[in-house]
């Protein structure tokens, strides 16, 4: 059998108010998007070739979906054209949707199910339809679309389609899987009791208090005496800070909560802090919710003239080894300098790569010794486009770009506490990024440089993940 998604995005355009930049089919309901669970539904009930037609960004959403591999299943895509009947995607993919079985998802809605019984309960004799918007509809192999939508819908109390039409309905949709109906869903993150999904690197102290129903991200953080729970979804890449209480609530991605503060019954999403019970939605810069983070990231004059002081410092001492084993290096590899990468100003630049240097013994050598950064120290000890210690150097890419969006400051540095720890993927650079714009200060910088010299002298460029200060 097969199934056909019509990822319609125009019946979505009030989460434009909340969401604005966010695609409506990766809207993440219990840190899990909404296309998701439409995927994990078609597989259960046996298709194993599915196509997604959605009238909004297709490389969105192959980005976050894939070719299917996670499904087992094969996943392919189609760009319908805005205001496409479902007709119309069925006759212009109708080489995908004839002499088989047919599952279609129709629109944008949640399609509620029970997985452990959802494939015996559902029967695929004869063509039906659910919902009085005809959202889910199965078309046997010898019969028609038109046939099949001609006919009433039945209800199947085990496949119901739930109308998401406003943000209080997507905000009771959450708190009902989190706490009633969690057990139902393929919800991401591993449980250690009852109605608490944790994921990976989660990092809070003894004072901190998590009340289930809760469900926590990946490389989560959460300060002193912070209480979080019941009835909370925490997304990925989040830092809660000191005396912070949320419950009821739902914090996306990539957010810092500042300290002392209390979240109930709210969504957070970027700037937007969104009431769950009204709907009313308010743009807050980043100086309220981020408070702290903008204090400890302001770097004073005394601050700055200290890192310049240090990073000629270092220069001066890398340099006689430059004359000495980089220079003759360049006699004999030329094409060095890759990867334009991104200044406090966002403007791009080449600098040395580690990468090319490490493929002969000679540069790996070079980049032991951190050669590789002696042309960014003279930038942040003669110029003001670098710090000395400050956010990752990243790459000019889409993926990159993004990341720097979605943080509070941007202050590029040549030592990073993300490449000293050696994150190597966006989301957990994110996290490392908050975390560090979360604990700035002197003696943090001098850790991180200092602790990226000694791995990369012990161990080179490649070097094994390192517990940051304070995880456990």
């Amino acid at each position: 059998m097969r199934c056909l998604i019509y990822a319609r995005s125009a019946e979505a355009e009030w989460l434009k108010e909340y969401f604005p930049d966010l695609e409506p089919f990766l809207l993440k309901i219990v840190n899990k998007s909404l296309l998701e669970y439409s995927i994990d539904l078609a597989t259960l009930l046996g298709c194993n070739e599915l196509r997604i037609a959605t009238d909004s960004s297709i490389k969105s959403l192959e980005s976050c979906i894939g070719n299917g591999n996670k499904w087992s299943a094969q996943i392919s895509y189609m760009l319908a054209r805005p205001g496409d009947s479902l007709k119309n995607v069925y006759l212009k993919n109708y080489s995908f949707c004839k002499d088989t079985d047919l599952l279609i998802l129709n629109g944008f809605f949640f399609a509620q199910y029970d997985r452990s019984s959802i494939k015996d309960s559902v029967s695929f004799d004869s063509a039906f339809c659910c919902g009085s918007e005809k959202r889910i509809i199965f078309v046997p192999q010898n019969k028609k679309l038109s046939d099949t939508c001609a006919e009433e819908s039945i209800q199947n109390p085990c496949l119901s389609p739930y109308e998401i039409t406003n943000i209080m309905d997507y905000y009771q949709l959450s708190m009902s899987i989190l706490g009633q109906f969690n057990k139902h869903y393929v919800l991401p993150g591993y449980t250690n009791e009852r109605d608490a999904f944790l994921g990976i690197n989660l990092v809070y102290p003894h004072n901190c208090h998590l009340y289930p129903p809760i469900m926590i991200g990946n490389n989560v953080r959460f300060q002193r005496n912070t209480t979080v729970g019941p009835n909370s979804v925490i997304g990925n890449n989040v830092i809660i800070d000191e005396n912070t209480i949320v419950n009821d609530s739902i914090i996306y991605d990539n957010t810092y909560i500042g300290r002392d503060l209390e979240l109930k019954q709210k969504i957070v999403y970027k700037g937007n802090l969104i009431s769950a019970s009204t709907g009313e939605s308010i743009l807050i810069n980043d100086n309220v919710l981020v408070a702290e983070v903008e204090l400890g990231i302001v770097t004073s004059y005394l601050n700055r003239i200290v890192q310049r002081v240090i990073a000629l410092a270092l220069f001066l001492i890398q340099l006689p080894l430059c004359i000495v084993l980089f220079l003759p290096y360049r006699l004999f590899y030329w094409d060095l300098r890759s990867e334009r990468l991104l200044n406090r100003n966002l403007k791009r630049r080449k600098y040395l790569d580690a990468h090319k240097m490490s493929r002969s013994w000679w540069g790996r050598l070079l980049v032991r010794l951190s050669l590789d950064k002696t042309d960014q120290l003279f930038s942040s000890a003669f110029h003001s486009k670098l710090y000395l210690v400050g956010n990752r150097l990243y790459p000019n890419t889409v993926q990159y770009r993004k990341l720097i969006r979605e943080l509070p400051v941007y202050n590029p540095g040549v030592f990073s506490l993300a490449e000293s720890m050696n994150a190597d993927n966006p989301e957990i650079e994110g996290f490392y990024e908050l975390e560090y714009i979360d604990r700035i200060s002197t003696i943090m910088n001098l850790k991180v440089l200092f602790r990226f010299l000694a791995n990369r002298l012990v161990y080179g460029l490649s070097k094994p993940q390192m517990k940051a200060d304070g995880e456990s």
